[in-house]
């Protein structure tokens, strides 16, 4: 038996079949990407949607929809489905923040040397200007000690706080009674300290480095604002009463 395709030419029902299967083969692969849980309720009935609206001679699937059935998947896996706008954008700001935590990280690595060299220089300016040769040497040794402690622990803070980023994210897109909390505490300490190194002269010492930790400040401030906006709170009472 064959049916007859638009352009007139015989379309046999084994080349249906074939098609079909293979159309399906894709779809399975890209449901593949979704929660376990989901795929587990629903995988039959997305296939029977996409094969039923697919074209008759469809033997993979077009770019729109592999890109949708992507972009959900990755909706689920970071626990952004169904949750309002507010928290959505929340959500995303945080990996904003993530991103923008890294970039202190790399500006902080690659001015290592220079905050060393201008911890020196002002140290000896503080010398006077005729500073005895073992006074600046001790001096020097001291900075170094001193400075390559505190630029080692502001290394591990910044790992931790880009770990502690996308946990919120997480946390936040789930929409866990604990996220919003620790979202609010964590901006105000992020805040206090890039404020406390502000009046150390961060400024002075390392430009780039205090100006992108206070671009992390305002990203964590807009976070918080968008999380305790009316249009967030009923996303986590719904959770709590689950709960």
């Amino acid at each position: 038996m064959a049916d007859w395709s638009p352009t007139g030419a015989p379309f046999s029902i084994s080349d249906r079949a074939s098609a079909s299967a293979q159309l399906e083969r894709a779809y399975r692969r890209l449901v593949g990407f979704y929660p376990r849980s989901f795929r587990r309720e629903s995988t039959e009935e997305i296939i029977a949607v996409l094969l039923a609206t697919a074209r008759e001679d469809q033997r993979r699937p077009s770019v729109m929809e592999a890109a949708d059935l992507l972009r959900g998947a990755l909706r689920m896996r970071l626990g952004l489905s169904g949750c309002p706008r507010t928290v959505l954008y929340a959500v995303r700001l945080m990996y904003l923040g993530a991103l923008a935590q890294f970039g202190v990280l790399v500006i902080l690595l690659m001015n290592w040397s220079g905050i060393e060299a201008a911890a020196r220089g002002a140290a000896t300016r503080s010398l006077g200007p005729h500073p005895a040769p073992a006074a600046v040497k001790y001096l020097y040794a001291n900075i170094g000690a001193t400075v390559g402690a505190e630029l080692t622990a502001d290394v591990v803070m910044t790992l931790l706080a880009i770990a502690g980023w996308a946990l919120l994210a997480w946390a936040n897109g789930r929409g866990l009674p604990y996220g919003r909390p620790l979202a609010i505490i964590a901006c105000a300490a992020y805040a206090a300290v890039t404020a406390a190194g502000l009046g150390k002269g961060d400024m002075t010492y390392a430009p780039a480095l205090a100006i992108a930790s206070c671009v992390v400040v305002a990203v964590g401030i807009a976070t918080v604002v968008l999380l305790v906006m009316r249009q967030s709170w009923p996303y986590y009472s719904r959770h709590v009463v689950a709960r």
